[in-house]
């Protein structure tokens, strides 16, 4: 009888416009705003959403390769926290770094932590792949027809990996603490060497993903293989062996974000649920299976929580990225880049 309303384009563009001038003009009348307040605000978001944006990069990798998303990716995140955090302990308590880099260990520890973390998790996730993900796809029906198995496994994997954590580490908080050299000032902003190294590292792994996909031979086969399995089989490609590395470069790229958010925040066994939501809210505003558009969702997400912490209220710090990513599902259902996705099982 009636008929569905639908915004063009042009409306949803002239619309983000309005909601993204009404945020600013209120938080502008904020009895808080300062220039100096401001700038905090920017370095503190942009450091955020850099974390946020390479494990939404993960979940939008998965979500092409397979087809769905993976619920246990917070998990990666957090076991790779505990071990850079495991690594770099490991490190320092030992004689030999020490002794190389007397006036460097801690960067030196941590470093190869993050490395390790990154590795490690690449490899654990090609293995989950293999042992759980992949006999589902065997029954028939391919990644699609498998989907509500593969979701299904994905919350069962998560509960699994947080307890066998929970066994390792126990659920106490573990201080991570990294000794990166003393804060430095940036444009009157005194800024830990934890957020620098947040910031550089973030933006160094994203550029190396960026390069990997459009100048290398095997990311051209995972952007074949992400854009279609029935294709890539065709012309020769060996799909299951290129799933295995989209998986595996998604846990990767989690495990590095948590070794780099470790020495900023505690790590403990839970904290990785609470940033699964916010990397999917993160891929959501930058439009879903959008490699690009998740990395700019990963700073928005950052910098309006952020802002919204600072200029209204910190209490509700966590509830601010699901607000956003409400009102750009109501107005530009695609998100930013306008991304048309494909329907998934």
């Amino acid at each position: 009888m009636f008929k569905t309303f639908k915004f063009t384009r042009k409306v949803e563009n002239i619309l983000m416009l309005i909601f993204t001038a009404i945020f600013l003009i209120y938080i502008s009348l904020s009895p808080d705003m300062s220039i100096d307040s401001l700038k905090g605000v920017l370095v503190i978001g942009v450091t955020v959403g850099i974390i946020y944006g390479l494990v939404a990069v993960g979940i939008s990798l998965i979500y092409t390769g397979l087809d769905v998303v993976n619920f246990s990716h917070g998990e990666f995140f957090m076991i790779g926290a505990f071990t850079g955090l495991t690594v770099y302990n490991f490190l320092i308590d030992g004689e030999l770094i020490y002794a190389i880099f007397p006036e460097a260990y801690g960067v030196v520890g941590y470093v190869i932590g993050l490395f390790f973390a990154f590795v490690l998790m690449g490899l654990f996730g090609v293995l989950i792949e293999r042992i759980f993900l992949r006999p589902l796809t065997k029954k028939g029906g391919g990644y699609t027809v498998a989907g509500m198995g593969i979701i299904i496994c994905g919350f069962g994997l998560s509960v699994i990996l947080q307890n066998i954590a929970y066994l390792i580490w126990n659920p106490t908080a573990h201080p991570f603490h990294a000794d990166l050299g003393l804060p430095i000032n940036i444009a009157g902003i005194t800024l830990p060497m934890t957020y620098l190294w947040m910031l550089v590292t973030g933006f160094v792994v994203a550029g190396a993903l960026y390069f990997f996909l459009n100048k290398t031979k095997m990311g051209l086969g995972v952007r074949a293989v992400a854009f279609s399995k029935d294709i890539s089989n065709l012309v020769g490609i060996n799909v299951p062996l290129y799933i295995s590395i989209i998986f595996g470069i998604a846990c990767a790229l989690a495990g590095i974000a948590g070794t780099l958010v470790g020495p900023t925040y505690q790590v403990v066994v839970y904290m990785g649920y609470i940033i699964l939501l916010k990397a999917f809210a993160s891929a959501v505003v930058g439009g879903f299976g959008s490699l690009p558009g998740a990395i700019v969702g990963g700073f928005t997400v950052g910098l309006f929580e952020t802002a919204c912490s600072f200029f209204i209220s910190g209490s509700h710090k966590d509830a601010y990225a699901f607000l956003l990513m409400v009102v750009v599902l109501l107005i530009k259902p695609t998100g930013f880049f306008g991304v048309q996705v494909k329907m998934k099982a």
